[in-house]
């Protein structure tokens, strides 16, 4: 009988097979346990706060309300031989020339339909007095009587333009403006065109008569509005300024007058920032709730707080009481279950 020898390699390894097998079942029939950093955290139901000076400053829309286009009517019939409306037209300044005698743009508060001369009264010459005063030339500013000091200005006026003149006022020397400055379009007066009194010899495009917020929200004290450059004040409880000086303002601005139709449709570029500033809590933005407009409710030191939103950064809402609590009082805000069942208010 042959008896066959087991090689000495082979025995260890059957061994440590056998062991790998019998771990492999018992890991198998294990139950599972989850690692001790896979419990699940504390939930966290209050954070402290921090108060904070805010501007309110922020980059907004605005859109104008334009009122409709105004044609302008000549008074001199003849043939154009100068043009100086391209750069828009000044109270005071030379529009056009009508045969060799320059037109004056002038802007009065009620506009001039006559000539005009010593003795004459009405309130034509109260608003050619006053505008003569506010151009710098003499006048009896304030009165409705056109004296020796109404004729001194206006003669003045004529000379400094490049116009002979008695001190009369020819209406024909007049291109009345609605505004002190103003930018036309569809000018049809250039040089070379035979013109007649009564001729529409260009428009002035709309003014603005408001500026509103695009997508804005009221709040509860005045902010400084910035367009252009130009700064006003928009009240408490407000999203449009109507103010008719700032209105003019912003539309003689160069920024302003570049823009095309399309443009001021879609709105254009300010800036709103609290006239002062004001004393806010940052707080988690899921610390507010009962949402509603820029209103809302915090727990705060375990206490229902009604707040006023003010602004808003990543994740973060800035609010201020709006109530008599004393903001830089608050330490802390409730969050997570304990809001679950509140409502504001």
């Amino acid at each position: 009988m042959v008896r066959r020898k087991v090689s000495i390699v082979w025995l260890p390894l059957s061994v440590m097979t056998a062991m790998a097998l019998t771990a492999g079942a018992c890991a198998l029939w294990l139950p599972d346990r989850a690692p001790a950093l896979l419990d699940s955290a504390k939930e966290i139901t209050s954070v402290p706060v921090n108060t904070q000076q805010y501007s309110g400053q922020q980059q907004v829309t605005v859109v104008p309300t334009m009122s409709a286009s105004y044609g302008l009517i000549g008074n001199a019939s003849g043939t154009v031989t100068a043009n100086w409306s391209g750069a828009g037209l000044n109270s005071g300044a030379a529009a056009y020339k009508v045969n060799d005698r320059v037109v004056i743009a002038l802007n009065t508060a009620s506009p001039l339909y006559r000539d005009l001369t010593v003795g004459d009264q009405g309130d034509d010459v109260r608003a050619l007095n006053d505008e003569l005063g506010r151009l710098g030339y003499t006048s009896a500013s304030g009165t409705d009587l056109y004296d020796w000091r109404t004729r001194a200005g206006w003669q003045q006026l004529m000379s400094d333009s490049g116009n002979t003149s008695d001190g009369s006022l020819h209406l024909a020397d007049v291109l009345w403006i609605p505004q002190s400055s103003v930018r036309t379009e569809s000018w049809s007066a250039g040089v070379g065109v035979v013109v007649n009194a009564s001729d529409i010899v260009g428009e002035v495009p709309g003014g603005i008569t408001s500026l509103t917020i695009k997508n804005g929200q009221a709040l509860d004290r005045s902010r400084v509005l910035t367009v252009f450059d130009q700064t006003t004040v928009l009240p408490a409880g407000e999203t449009t300024v109507s103010d008719a000086a700032f209105c003019q303002q912003v539309a003689l601005t160069e920024g302003f007058r570049t823009m095309t139709a399309d443009m001021l449709s879609a709105g254009f570029d300010a800036t709103l920032a609290f006239e002062e500033p004001v004393t806010v809590l940052r707080v988690p933005a899921g610390a507010v709730y009962g949402i509603t407009g820029s209103t809302g409710c915090v727990v705060a030191d375990g206490e229902e707080t009604p707040v006023l939103i003010v602004g808003a950064e990543l994740g973060v809402s800035l609010v201020r009481p709006s109530d008599d609590t004393d903001t830089s009082a608050i330490s802390e805000v409730a969050l997570g279950s304990r809001l679950s069942q509140l409502t504001c208010g």
